[in-house]
């Protein structure tokens, strides 16, 4: 694939499982592309008139329900063996890789524009910087998300593996996650399930046991099935895990307050005896407690600073 889009200048916006196809800073890579995309790909995909799909389903998340390619006149070509006819697709059936070549050749005297090409760069350069921005806002007292994301990030090597499943985390990852190797970045999201991380996490280590893995979960997620790590302790299999805590189901409260909900039961808190809702005490919880008493050496971060400091001693 880098062969075809280096010979032809044809930029590349990554699905969730196509992440890593080039590396974070090639620059034809636009990066993500979807609901959970970057300005630059869904920019040139409202503008594209032909869209070559290599294996993708086209899912409401990549195609942003099918308002990301607005061009009236625009065509697709779908390599694929399921979900080729999504779009009106044109079927290319067969091996990915040997249809990629076969086109690279018929293509061979044939390259978009030079002004095409610096667009894309343009765009790869430009969210990097906002990349860059957003793992280093300086939040206090505690950190974001994208702080943490970014320490992850700069603190594992190219090779490691990154597995995640549910909630704000993949969003966030599929925008921010510098992938370095086309191995690193593992997220289940064709159903989203919660509870998938911990137990992906192992299954990644044993696949690749020379190869760190660092697991991001959130506290929701954590909460569905955090008991894989009995089997990690059990088999001496080492896996990371980093556990952001905020106290909730951010993505779905987030989700329900747009709808008007409030937020309604996506925070831990207490039932109100006197007004009957769910707006109470926050419920005392202890997530360090309940990793500890599954076997895990934990380590507690409540800035930046912990949590670089955690890194190093994990890696020990």
């Amino acid at each position: 694939m880098r062969t075809f889009v280096e010979q032809t200048g044809i930029p590349v916006g990554e699905s969730q499982a196509g992440k890593g196809s080039p590396p974070y800073d090639h620059p034809s890579c636009l990066g993500a592309i979807g609901a959970t995309g970057t300005l630059g790909a869904n920019l040139m995909a409202r503008e594209a008139d032909l869209v070559i799909g290599i294996g993708t389903t086209y899912d409401d998340f990549t195609s942003a329900s099918k308002t990301a390619f607005q061009n009236p006149n625009v065509r697709f070509i779908n390599i694929n063996e399921m979900d080729v006819l999504k779009q009106n697709g044109l079927l290319l059936l067969g091996d990915a890789r040997t249809i990629l070549e076969e086109l690279t050749s018929a293509l061979s005297d044939w390259q978009t524009g030079a002004e095409y090409r610096a667009c894309a760069h343009r765009f790869n350069e430009e969210w990097d910087q906002e990349v860059e921005r957003i793992y280093n806002p300086e939040h206090g007292p505690l950190p974001s998300q994208g702080e943490v994301i970014g320490i992850v990030n700069s603190a594992s090597r190219p090779q490691d593996i990154v597995p995640c499943a549910a909630g704000s985390l993949p969003g966030d990852l599929h925008k921010l996650w510098r992938t370095r190797d086309e191995f690193g970045y593992h997220l289940e999201y064709g159903n989203s399930c919660m509870g998938y991380e911990i137990a992906g996490g192992l299954g990644a280590k044993m696949a690749a046991p020379e190869r760190e893995v660092y697991v991001m979960v959130g506290d929701g997620s954590y909460l569905v099935m955090s008991q894989e790590i009995v089997t990690a302790v059990q088999e001496g299999i080492k896996v990371n895990i980093i556990l952001i805590n905020n106290h909730g189901f951010a993505s779905i409260g987030g989700l329900s307050e747009l709808l008007g909900s409030q937020g309604f039961g996506t925070r831990y808190l207490a039932r109100n005896e006197a007004s009957g809702q769910l707006d109470g005490a926050r419920l005392p919880v202890d997530l360090a407690a309940n990793a500890r008493s599954l076997g895990a050496h934990v380590i507690e971060a409540t800035s930046i600073s912990d949590l670089r400091l955690a890194f190093e001693e994990a890696k020990k």
